[in-house]
């Protein structure tokens, strides 16, 4: 810190003492290097920078802003009850394949440990079975042996089996279509200090902005909006969906194939563990819908008719809660339709259906299989 003495400050005080005490002594004794004058103001400045800096460490680690290490664990934990997230690993999948098909069935077990070509090693994390007379290939889920982002694998990249797998042929061989995600550094201190300053905001647990927050504090996790799932009137209905992505979803949002049972089984254990961490979050009562997805907000503008003698105010509120809830039940994947939406307003007592209910978008929003299309009271205008 600069306003806090330093070593030359230190000596120039002691000198200045030490010549202001005794007339004996002189300037150029004192400085001199190497007089015992000059080792005993030195010894007595050292000392001091010591305590300096002790101080200087301690006034650090009782501030948020200046706090680092151990010092920021000590004082979010103390004074928020947060810890610092953990490093993740990198999770995946590949694929075993032979070039001849195999006369006896085998399974590759749980904890084979394959390698990439850099030297990363992974575990299978799920046994899987080849089949007699198939060449594959046969996917396997993965995860890193050691947590941190330097885990990640490339596309092709694991492709040595360092353990031996009983009954599997010589020409076995494995590999990764795509790469590796999910892995994390341990959380660093600008984003725990950025935990720590949403604390406050976020303690009364159980609204929007503390399930995100309690999913974001679970590793791996990118992302994470909440949305209400509303009744026929508009209000809530006691019912929240949680839509979370790690960095494997982001990754594969803009593919086109559909994801595999192995990337289902991964998300489905993602989406398990955010539950878990909500535990002491959600509102005691609500229930929480995890959904693993990469979010695609959509304006929804609506042109409707009424019946002669409707409550306009609260058809409108009604037409635009239906809105609401046909895009927010819409899985990851699936395409969101204005013939689907204008049927789902049919029963609205006092709205006149014409066909045309929905000015925008006028036509099929397709988003890809692992996005999932949301929108909001606020985002459906009339």
């Amino acid at each position: 810190m600069a306003d806090l003495p330093q070593f030359s400050q230190l000596f120039r005080i002691a000198r200045d003492s030490a010549l202001g005490n005794n007339s004996r002594l002189s300037r150029d004794v004192v400085e001199r290097d190497g007089t015992d004058a000059n080792i005993l103001m030195a010894a007595a400045a050292a000392v001091g920078e010591e305590v300096v800096g002790q101080l200087q460490l301690v006034e650090a680690s009782l501030f948020l802003d200046t706090a680092t290490g151990a010092a920021l664990d000590r004082l979010v934990f103390d004074r928020y009850g947060l810890t610092r997230k953990a490093a993740a690993a990198a999770l995946g999948e590949v694929q075993f394949t032979t070039t001849v098909a195999n006369p006896g069935a085998f399974t590759v077990p749980v904890g084979t440990i394959l390698q990439t070509t850099e030297g990363v090693q992974y575990t299978v994390t799920v046994a899987v079975l080849f089949l007699a007379s198939s060449t594959g290939p046969v996917a396997a889920i993965v995860r890193s042996l050691l947590a941190g982002i330097d885990q990640q694998a490339k596309i092709g990249t694991i492709t040595s089996i360092v353990s031996a797998i009983t009954g599997s042929p010589g020409d076995l061989v494995v590999t990764n279509a795509l790469a590796t995600a999910g892995a994390a550094d341990e959380e660093s201190d600008t984003s725990l200090r950025a935990r720590a300053r949403a604390f406050f905001t976020t303690a009364r647990k159980g609204t929007k902005s503390a399930l995100e927050q309690g999913a974001l504090a679970v590793p791996g996790v990118e992302s994470a909006t909440a949305f209400e799932i509303l009744d026929t009137e508009g209000a809530p209905a006691r019912v929240v969906q949680l839509v979370v992505s790690d960095q494997f979803t982001q990754q594969l949002a803009t593919f086109s194939e559909s994801p595999s049972p192995t990337y289902q089984a991964q998300a489905a254990a993602l989406a398990a563990t955010v539950l878990v961490g909500l535990e002491e979050t959600r509102a005691f009562g609500i229930e929480v819908k995890v959904i693993v997805a990469v979010v695609v907000l959509l304006p929804v503008v609506l042109r409707l008719s009424f019946d002669a003698g409707a409550d306009i105010p609260l058809t409108t509120l009604r037409a635009r809660a239906a809105a609401v809830n046909y895009t927010n039940e819409l899985a990851p994947g699936a395409t969101w339709n204005p013939v689907d939406l204008s049927e789902r307003m049919r029963p609205i007592e006092g709205l006149f259906i014409t066909g045309v209910e929905v000015a925008s978008p006028s036509g099929p929003v397709i988003p890809t299989p692992l996005q999932v299309i949301r929108t909001g009271l606020p985002l459906v205008t009339v």
